[in-house]
């Protein structure tokens, strides 16, 4: 048996066969799709078989065990795949975002039509902006995909502000070469073969997992009686298995056959598209374009958990139209640019033949950039490889691309998102920092509260008012009233006082921190170039706090340290040229009598 190609020889080969046609396509889907109910019936005849056989048989207690067996597994085909409809069939209309009117955006509709001119095919009817670096297109054809029906082409946020827009071109022209080579017809069909087949097998899976928890659940129960009863449980639960994980078995089996024959012309069809693409914009141009995007992707996904949700906890967001927007920001700053670039130029990993998935519907992005390669020592330039020179980004297509960006975040975030208040970028840090420390000193200033049977004071005052309350050696008063863990709340004697000390003093450094950032004496910056927020404090301080908070919860208390630390006017500027605060003596050590457990706390 000849070696299946990998690699170069796998991509070429692939390219150079194309995608099956159209019609061809449609008979496979159609085919895998009557399968299905053909399989069902196929059961159902065996099921009837066996009654038959069963009864030219002597008529015996296994007789009346078969013809039940047989009932059980017919009612539950009949039950799962006719009966049974299925998940509410929606209207397929792909990711939520934005739609874009030519009068909106006249320059990326006519760049658009330009393209699908010199593709040969019949341009989308509606362009629509999602989140995210994606693009893909559907088409609502009719009829087995012999009709055609509206089009869609889906344009990811993250490609128009992180491509050129010959890299856009690319891809553009592979989208739109499934549009010519009649790629999209067969949507509809395709995607009611998987809908039908994940819903057949996920409802048997749960069946049989229901059927099994309840068996295991009556086991249990009988293990009880007896045990109430003084009698010894059962050694071993026997195990049974009804039809529904029998059937579950089958129909998965034919599902996987399902995903391997359409997937592998599914990966056929993206290597046709690449070479439409490579035509419209050259193949270099799309091999760069292919390993520009996972890039984006990453980009795209740290700069929402990074920076766009920075102060989702705190209830804050960027400001309007920035959500999405903020990330030209991040790759307009050198340093991460640079890095984007580096990790475009990486090279990709290749796949061998046993690691390859024969259920994905796309080929390694490997085999595809090394097919264009090839392709491109191959050919001899021509007029489209002068599009690889223009560097303009993608972005210079859209009109008022603030606006646009703007509405995108009320057709795509939630009302919870909506409602939270916007900020600037340059305190968003801050705030989203404050309002953590909020939200994390209040069991302390709720605690102060109680004790003192009046509101803790606010701001800055609140630290005056807890050291004041430890000056009178409450330290203990105040950590009884604070959240416990489990293992302070088993505690006792010198360990209970112990955990109480440690609580408290974490409590402590969260209120020092939130003191020290509305005095201005620590701030919180955004930064683009490194990790999202960039703490910026006197080079005293961290040495000087974690001993501070030491004397604060020492018995006896010693607060004039971290009075002086955060409240005083001894200390220096931000940038570490003014005087150093007054010396902060050492803690007692840990040996002696009450003296807390020494700890250096990081800032």
């Amino acid at each position: 048996m000849r070696p299946r190609p990998v690699g170069r020889a796998a991509a070429e080969q692939a390219a150079e066969r194309g995608a099956p046609g159209a019609s061809l396509r449609a008979a496979l889907a159609l085919g895998l799709l009557l399968g299905f109910y053909l399989l069902a019936l196929l059961l159902l005849v065996a099921v009837a078989a066996l009654d038959v056989v069963l009864a030219r048989g002597t008529f015996t207690v296994v007789t009346v065990q078969g013809y039940l067996g047989s009932l059980a597994v017919a009612w539950c085909v009949l039950r799962v795949v006719v009966l049974s409809r299925g998940p509410k069939k929606e209207e397929r209309t792909g990711p939520p975002g934005l739609s874009l009117t030519p009068r909106e955006q006249p320059e990326l509709w006519r760049h658009v039509r330009e393209l699908a001119e010199r593709v040969r095919t019949r341009p989308p009817g509606e362009i629509r902006i999602v989140p995210g670096a994606v693009a893909m297109v559907q088409e609502d054809a009719r009829l087995l995909g012999l009709v055609p029906g509206e089009r869609r082409l889906f344009l990811g946020v993250a490609l128009l502000l992180g491509l050129p827009e010959a890299e856009l071109d690319a891809v553009l022209g592979h989208e739109l070469g499934h549009y010519a080579h009649h790629d999209t017809r067969l949507g509809n069909l395709v995607a009611a073969l998987r809908g039908r087949l994940e819903h057949t097998v996920t409802t048997l899976r749960e069946r049989a997992a229901r059927e099994e928890a309840e068996e295991k659940a009556e086991f249990a129960a009988k293990a009880a009686r007896r045990r109430a009863e003084g009698k010894p449980p059962p050694l071993k639960r026997a195990r049974t298995r009804g039809p529904d994980h029998y059937l579950a078995l089958v129909f998965t089996a034919y599902a996987k056959l399902c995903l391997r024959l359409t997937e592998a012309v599914s990966r056929r069809q993206e290597y046709a598209a690449d070479l439409v693409a490579a035509r419209i914009a050259g193949p270099g141009t799309t091999a760069d374009a292919l390993r520009r995007i996972p890039a984006l992707e990453a980009a795209d996904d740290l700069y929402l958990n990074s920076y766009a949700l920075m102060g989702w906890d705190a209830g804050l967001l960027p400001p309007e139209g920035q959500f999405y927007g903020g990330f030209a920001l991040l790759l307009a700053d050198g340093t991460r640019r640079a890095r984007l670039e580096a990790l475009a130029r990486e090279p990709l990993p290749e796949e061998t033949s046993e690691a390859r998935s024969p259920y994905a519907s796309h080929p390694p992005t490997a085999d595809r950039v090394e097919a264009l390669t090839a392709l491109a020592a191959s050919s001899a330039p021509s007029g489209d490889d002068t599009l690889v020179l223009v560097r303009r980004p993608a972005a210079a297509l859209l009109q008022a691309p603030e606006r646009l960006l703007a509405d995108l975040e009320q057709a795509t975030l939630s009302q919870e998102a909506l409602a939270k208040r916007r900020v600037p970028w340059a305190e968003l840090p801050w705030q989203a920092r404050r309002e953590t420390f909020a939200r994390e000193t209040e069991p302390l200033l709720a605690a102060v509260a109680r004790l003192t049977g009046t509101p803790a004071p606010s701001g800055a005052a609140a630290l005056h008012h807890l050291l004041d309350l430890l000056d009178h050696g409450l330290l203990h008063d105040l950590a009884a009233r604070l959240p416990q863990s489990e293992q302070a709340a088993r505690s006792s004697g010198r360990a209970a006082r112990e955990f109480a000390r440690t609580a408290f003093r974490s409590a402590l450094r969260q209120l020092a921190l939130r003191t020290a950032l509305e005095t201005g004496l620590c701030r919180w910056e955004l930064c683009w170039a490194g990790p999202p927020v960039r703490q910026t404090a006197p080079p005293w301080f961290g040495e000087d706090l974690p001993r501070a908070l030491d004397l604060a919860v020492a018995e006896p208390a010693v607060t004039a340290p971290l009075r002086t630390l955060l409240l005083g006017s001894a200390r220096g500027p931000l940038d570490g040229t003014g005087p150093a605060p007054l010396t902060i003596p050492q803690p007692p050590p840990a040996s002696s009598p009450g003296g807390p457990y020494p700890r250096k706390d990081p800032v």
